[in-house]
């Protein structure tokens, strides 16, 4: 719905690298509206979403595994703020 979140398709978060939307979902991401953690769901079920999401309304982007959502996790495991677009766009 307009207004309420940033459009899915065709998003550069979406279709970029994995490392920068695993990192929005686990610890949230400050915009003009702020996307809330996610952290508390499993990696393969934020995998299994984020691979529909790349791969749905137009987006053609590689799925993800529960593995590279692990990895990930581990390396943000002592970030408790959401992140910022400048944070995020050298891992796009």
């Amino acid at each position: 719905m307009k207004g309420l979140a940033p459009a899915l398709a065709g998003s550069q978060w979406v279709n970029g690298s994995p490392q920068a939307l695993v990192r929005i979902v686990l610890n949230g991401k400050v915009d003009q509206l702020a996307m809330p953690s996610l952290a508390t769901l499993d990696d393969a079920t934020i995998a299994s979403i984020l691979t529909y999401v790349r791969r749905s309304w137009g987006n053609e982007a590689s799925p993800i595994d529960a593995r590279t959502v692990e990895s990930i996790r581990g390396v943000v495991s002592h970030r408790d703020q959401p992140w910022s677009d400048e944070e995020l766009q050298p891992l796009r």
